[in-house]
């Protein structure tokens, strides 16, 4: 009897200790650096068949007109419309440190990342490479919360080194204002201006005594040019 109870309770320790390792070989193992919680996939994922879909649509719906439109504006070559942008992921996740680190030292919280439909001049005097002249681009733009409105900002950093997160808008309206005074024969001294390079290629750049840090993400690889085949279609 007495080794009957005790094989019994050699099983049940064993039982208990199998059934706790399976239990932890299903739990992945947290690191130190693992800071997200996953919990599914977002809801905004759509099937493949559907992205194919609403690529198609683009290819049917505006893929011609632009095409049509710039090979008016110049019949010398044929203009493929861009595709796609890419940037690697380890920009990405340099481009999310980035603006998270900016924001945190301004105490404001990121709400959302804006992707601005854009267009490179037809001179090429923006964009990292003049092979995009002409051709549809895009650039990310992070947004905060101002007086209960989301709005794109960028980091104002006075000459004390502290940070001010500054809404996009107001630096438009500045140069709006500055434009308008312009035509008036008035100018401000300091006020921040679109026109020069130094705005153009630099993403830090001066308003007075105080300079400007832009958060928005450009300069990507645009497909085409050159042409090549894409996901989805051969172009």
């Amino acid at each position: 009897m007495k080794k009957s109870h005790k094989n019994l309770r050699r099983f049940l320790f064993l039982s208990v200790l199998a059934g706790s390792l399976l239990a932890c070989e299903g739990i992945p193992d947290k690191t130190d650096d693992d800071g997200t919680n996953y919990d599914g996939p977002p809801k905004q994922i759509i099937p493949v068949q559907q992205a194919k879909t609403i690529y198609d649509s683009y290819t049917k719906r505006r893929v011609p007109i632009i095409k049509d439109f710039e090979e008016a504006e110049d019949s010398t070559q044929e203009f493929h419309p861009t595709r796609y942008g890419q940037y690697s992921y380890e920009t990405m996740k340099h481009y999310m440190s980035f603006i998270e680190q900016e924001a945190k030292l301004a105490k404001v919280e990121i709400k959302g990342l804006r992707f601005y439909f854009a267009n490179y001049p037809a001179d090429g005097s923006v964009g990292s490479n003049s092979k995009y002249a002409r051709h549809n681009t895009f650039f990310l733009l992070p947004t905060t919360d101002f007086n209960g409105e989301e709005l794109g900002f960028f980091i104002r950093v006075d000459e004390n080194g502290n940070r001010k997160a500054v809404a996009v808008r107001d630096l438009v309206k500045n140069k709006n204002t500055l434009q308008r005074q312009k035509g008036s024969g008035k100018q401000q001294k300091g006020a921040p201006g679109f026109g020069s390079k130094m705005l153009l290629l630099n993403p830090v750049f001066q308003s007075g005594n105080e300079e400007n840090v832009s958060l928005i993400l450009n300069d990507s690889q645009m497909v085409p040019p050159p042409r090549q085949d894409d996901d989805f279609k051969r172009n």
